[in-house]
């Protein structure tokens, strides 16, 4: 439910921006459908949209509203008709979406008098510009399972066997064992274990002396090349999404301070 309500906030955030479809009040068989309730509609929808950007943009999200809209009232229609609205199951599962409509509204009300500040974005981009550091690598692995045969590549490598036949013919790494172990440019925070200090360790053209181990087994690492950090995205596009994801953080920590306060007992 917490992911739903975040998403739902941040479709908001970003149906605000946006030149939404121009809906219409309709009737159907006679109960009014307004400009205001499909408008929640779309945003809802938007919300369950992996692209909420595109989404808004669709030229036929007014149609489609519709539709969905229609079908939601004829089939209340029909369940009242029969009397479905009268069941216990019935009345438990509104009073819960009551509970579930409230709590969107509730994160809503607080995204509004809450934004994502510029100098919040600016902080947090800073912070993740620093993580990736000033330096980029050229990283060259093999990744087997255990410390000993790592230990042995290593001695043969010293010996003057050639690492990229090794990492075609041992290494574990499916995606650069062809490439002769090979590994794009980055930033050495990117690693897992303890690759990422290892790496900063060396020079250009130095491999460990000694494995590495991550989560995935043991590395034989060399550095084939370092450079200035230029991957790192500019601050303009890198904003929206850093928006997103502050504005997760804040409607997290919301809802669990709401839930600190909260008197949760068991009923007698």
């Amino acid at each position: 439910m917490m992911k739903t309500t975040i998403a739902a906030a941040l479709a908001l955030v970003v149906a605000s921006g946006a030149a939404m479809a121009e809906f219409k009040d309709f009737t159907v068989n006679g109960d009014l459908v307004t400009k205001g309730q499909q408008e929640a509609v779309a945003t809802e929808a938007i919300s369950n949209n992996p692209n909420p950007h595109a989404a808004i943009a669709n030229p036929q999200i007014e149609d489609q509203v519709r539709q969905m809209v229609i079908e939601y009232k004829v089939m209340s229609q029909y369940a009242k008709k029969e009397g479905l609205d009268k069941q216990q199951a019935v009345k438990d599962d509104i009073e819960r979406m009551t509970d579930m409509v409230l709590m969107k509204h509730a994160v809503n009300e607080y995204v509004k008098k809450n934004p994502v500040t510029e100098k919040e974005l600016k902080d947090e981009y800073q912070k993740e510009s620093d993580r990736w550091g000033k330096t980029e690598y050229r990283v060259r692995h093999i990744l087997v399972k255990t410390q000993d045969e790592a230990k042995q590549i290593i001695d043969q490598i010293n010996k003057g066997a050639s690492f990229a036949k090794i990492a075609a013919e041992k290494s574990l790494d499916e995606e650069s064992k062809d490439r002769g172990g090979i590994l794009d440019w980055t930033s050495a925070s990117v690693f897992t274990g303890q690759l990422s200090s290892a790496i900063m360790g060396l020079k250009k053209g130095e491999m460990d002396k000694v494995p590495v181990q991550s989560p995935a087994g043991f590395h034989v690492v060399k550095v084939e090349d370092v450079r200035p950090a230029e991957l790192y995205p500019k601050y303009e596009a890198r904003k929206e999404e850093l928006r997103h994801i502050l504005l997760q953080r804040k409607v997290q920590a919301f809802i669990h301070e709401q839930v600190l306060r909260a008197e949760v007992k068991d009923a007698k």
